[in-house]
């Protein structure tokens, strides 16, 4: 890996920043755009990450092109450290979040998606270089490669498996409990693919979006409905999943009283997969309601610290691998230009020498004087190869 490359990385994470910190800066991909497009453009390579862990900014180039970055933290009132890497230190954590060994639950596999989407969306914005094409096309292999490689992709783990499995230990079954989903996207299919897989049958999927509830319960045999039957259904749930997209609270603290009221004060578990936050944290406060947000599902659901560490270094192997065929290829592209050159060369060298002998043998035929041609440019050839790999082997 070249030491003098210029690739950087500023930002923050859940190391550094508590859910409640991090929703104040969250963006969406809309307005990733819009940042990209106001701050970088050609010549000045940048990406930007934005999930619900982690914003970070990822730029090729001068270390001073990235304040407003800072300023942008700043102004949304997070006054946090932040984290920053430069050259191969920042190459090797993109490979480390993008195979999810930098997220909340080891080995998350939605940030693999969202690291592919952001570069994505900066290539077709053209805030990407030739560098950056390769670091993240190098980034993105490595992902894939710890999930299709490693214990840590045979046994992988998601925000939504971790919730399902936050509650199983809670209650040890959800057998006989009604189940409530929010959410017609992603998130919201990954909780009901994690409540599938462990057997739980009676659960009703409420979005804003009907049809797209209705596709999405379909396919996972759970029954559709509409979020403003919410207030409703909170009656008789046992347990509640909220996982949308919503900027803002889509479940007031006023709302949950009220259901608690009407059920007796029986208990309630709410697990809230969002951030922004989609239950005002105030509900904490709730007589009987248990409410667990993604910094709670850390703390609560880590693996085994053996377990965590052999699944660590089976994809840390992986990655180590990648950043050596990163570095060769970046070693390449530098050499390139220079083998370029010495080809241009050799073929104005064949084409002159060649014209100099044909002047002297002008009794001969075209496919004769052909002949001629095709000697210079194969001893030209033949002379540059060794040449070409010996330039290739020191880069």
């Amino acid at each position: 890996m070249p030491q003098d490359l210029e690739f950087h990385v500023v930002g923050l994470s859940h190391h550094t920043a508590s859910v409640e910190e991090r929703e104040r800066l969250a963006i969406d991909s809309a307005g990733c755009t819009q940042l990209l497009s106001q701050h970088h453009g050609p010549g000045l390579p940048a990406l930007l990450l934005s999930t619900c862990n982690r914003l970070e900014l990822y730029w090729g180039g001068s270390l001073d092109s990235h304040s407003w970055f800072e300023d942008l933290v700043q102004a949304k009132g997070a006054n946090l450290p932040l984290t920053r890497h430069h050259g191969v230190a920042a190459v090797r954590h993109l490979f480390r979040v993008a195979a999810g060994l930098d997220s909340q639950i080891l080995g998350e596999t939605e940030i693999l998606g969202q690291v592919r989407r952001a570069y994505e969306s900066a290539r077709k914005l053209g805030t990407t270089s030739r560098d950056m094409d390769l670091i993240f096309s190098g980034a993105l292999s490595a992902g894939r490669r710890v999930r299709r490689e490693t214990m840590l992709g045979r046994h992988p783990g998601s925000v939504a498996s971790a919730a399902v499995e936050l509650v199983f230990r809670y209650w040890g079954n959800l057998g006989g409990r009604e189940v409530l989903v929010l959410g017609a996207g992603e998130a919201a299919e990954g909780v009901l693919r994690a409540l599938h897989q462990q057997g739980t049958r009676a659960i009703v999927l409420l979005s804003r979006h009907p049809e797209k509830a209705r596709a999405l319960a379909t396919a996972w045999g759970a029954q559709a409905g509409r979020l403003d039957e919410l207030s409703d259904r909170l009656t008789s749930a046992d347990l509640l999943l909220v996982a949308t997209a919503s900027a803002r609270p889509v479940v007031s603290a006023a709302q949950l009283t009220r259901a608690m009221e009407l059920r007796g004060w029986r208990e309630l578990v709410i697990v809230d997969l969002a951030v922004p936050r989609n239950v005002e944290p105030e509900s904490r406060e709730i007589q009987n309601l248990q409410l667990f947000d993604l910094d709670d599902l850390q703390k609560l659901c880590c693996p085994a610290a053996g377990e965590a560490l052999a699944k660590r270094e089976e994809a840390e192997r992986v990655i180590e691998d990648e950043l050596v065929r990163l570095g060769l290829s970046l070693r390449g592209r530098v050499v390139a230009p220079r083998l370029a050159e010495l080809h241009r060369l050799g073929v104005e060298l064949a084409e002159q020498e060649s014209a100099l002998a044909l002047a002297q043998l002008e009794s001969l035929s075209e496919s004769q004087r052909d002949v001629v041609r095709q000697m210079a440019d194969r001893l030209v050839r033949r002379v540059l190869y060794p040449v070409s790999r010996n330039l290739r082997e020191q880069a």
